[in-house]
């Protein structure tokens, strides 16, 4: 008999779960009734879906290629379980959307991992408090304070290049860890203000901690979008965010113990201001409350770091895998230091235009973000004869508009850096190409993260050469923090002699 009741509970539980999952998808369906009646169908990813396709996003990247094509359109729906978002890969309903003052919020569903109590500021933020922290910061991104940074930039990469060098006549060799440590290094500089030897104890600690919230936030990605984010709160996770929290708060604790006036706040001359500098002055204007200080400065952390050392590991490796691009980037590095590298200077990277082809077409292929989203603030028109309600996640699927055949023509999936010639550029809608987004709240840090990038490269490439047996059609990608390889390619080294 109590068999027969637990019986009877399970399948009452059960008939009332599936009763209030079917009445949330028939009101979801009448609330986007005038969207998805309108638009296209790119494709359905069913529950069980949804798990394949985060577990491996090539399906999904796969799934909404083929869905454009099948229905000759650029701009449709998914339904992904129970939930609708209108995909794009048209640049000009993208360029509608992040130019609109009616786009400025982010769209929940894309950026669960990020709400993690240490990483939600100037990334996920709502608009009304987008708005006042941004102006807040962004001096720390202005060009003169950027390009007062170069000694650090060059020190850096040549530490990097340095530890690549001892690798050489080694074989292959896994150097993304080299890369990141070195990466690590800059974004505790330029946003902390603090240097820490890479012997200590504590440079150590920082480095596993910061490691583990990584792959922690990539298993939050993946878990965030089936609801089950919290299986990821794991005790190697909560301490890895202390750590992270605990190295931020000493560093405000330190600096808010100065004075205001007080020189030599951080490593670099007196007029460089790193973020948190810019972030403690936001604080005593009343613009931030020490948790906006803890919040932002973590965030710019993270974001530097992430975007920074994997475009830097992209590069080299589709650089490796096409030795003649590779050679041709050498050939144009020598003309510019004919006599090695001592220092790097703002005017060279304006003589390097092919190393500026190289970087844009290795981020075409492989964005740091492959989907960005934005909701509605208010219900508004997204094409003629299209309103989309209030709350409605537009998805942007940059990967997908990198890669688009009618876009950059039949060998659009071939690392080609002749594609950002000025005569090809020219040619395509501005928003076709769009690896740090567009529009008022685009990337903030592109312009370091486009420097850092460069100054690896031409460091690296100047004075050694990279080669693998890694194939580029068996590339698979990830999305981790950022997009990244499912296999790291391990790369062959030499010191050139010249």
């Amino acid at each position: 008999m109590i068999v027969l009741i637990g019986v009877k509970i399970w399948l009452l539980t059960a008939v009332i779960l599936l009763l209030s999952v079917s009445w949330r998808l028939y009101q979801k369906r009448k609330h986007f009734r005038n969207i998805t009646s309108k638009l296209p169908i790119i494709c359905r990813i069913t529950f069980i879906r949804v798990v394949y396709c985060v577990l491996d996003v090539n399906r999904l990247f796969e799934a909404v290629s083929t869905g454009f094509d099948v229905m000759k359109t650029s701009t449709g729906c998914i339904w992904a379980a129970a939930t609708p978002y209108v995909v794009t890969v048209d640049p000009e309903v993208i360029k509608r959307v992040t130019t609109s003052p009616e786009f400025l919020n982010k769209a929940p569903d894309l950026y669960t991992h990020f709400h993690n109590d240490i990483l939600n500021g100037l990334i996920v933020s709502p608009a009304r408090k987008w708005k006042p922290d941004r102006k807040a910061i962004s001096p720390f991104l202005a060009n003169n304070n950027v390009i007062a940074f170069f000694p650090a930039f060059n020190e850096n990469a040549n530490n990097l290049k340095n530890k690549l060098a001892r690798l050489a006549g080694k074989g292959e060799q896994h150097i993304f860890t080299i890369i990141k440590e070195c990466g690590l290094q800059l974004s505790l500089l330029t946003i902390m203000g603090i240097k820490i030897d890479e012997g200590s104890k504590k440079y150590q600690e920082i480095t596993r901690a910061f490691n583990a919230f990584g792959d922690h936030m990539a298993m939050d990605l993946l878990l965030g979008w089936l609801g089950l984010g919290f299986l990821s709160r794991t005790p190697r996770y909560k301490r890895a965010i202390k750590c992270s929290r605990d190295l931020v708060r000493s560093v405000i604790k330190e600096n808010l113990a100065k004075p205001v006036d007080s020189e030599g706040q951080n490593n670099f001359e007196k007029n460089n201001k790193t973020l948190i500098e810019l972030a403690l002055k936001a604080l005593r204007q009343g613009v931030f409350n020490e948790k906006d200080v803890e919040v932002e400065c973590f965030t710019m952390f993270a974001a530097s770091y992430e975007t920074s050392v994997g475009a830097a590991y992209t590069c080299l490796v589709l650089l490796a895998m096409h030795p003649e691009i590779q050679e041709r980037l050498f050939q144009e590095l020598q003309s510019v230091f004919p006599d090695g590298i001592t220092s790097v200077e703002y005017d060279d990277l304006k003589k390097l235009p092919y190393l500026d082809m190289c970087a844009s077409e290795a981020l075409r292929l492989i964005p740091p973000v492959a989907y960005i989203g934005r909701q509605t603030i208010h219900d508004t028109e997204l094409i003629q004869g299209v309103i989309l309600p209030r709350g409605t996640q537009v998805l942007l699927a940059i990967y997908e508009v990198h890669r688009r055949k009618e876009i950059w023509g039949p060998d659009a999936n071939r690392f080609n850096p002749d594609n950002f010639l000025p005569e090809n550029v020219a040619k395509r809608h501005p928003y076709s190409y769009m690896t740090f987004s567009k529009g008022p709240r685009n990337c903030l840090g592109f312009r370091y993260a486009e420097i850092t990038l460069r100054m690896i490269l031409i460091h690296t490439v100047r004075r050694l050469k990279f080669s693998t047996t890694f194939k580029y059609e068996d590339i698979v990608l990830v999305p981790k923090v950022t997009l990244g390889f499912k296999t790291d390619p391990p790369l062959n080294i030499e010191v050139r002699s010249n």
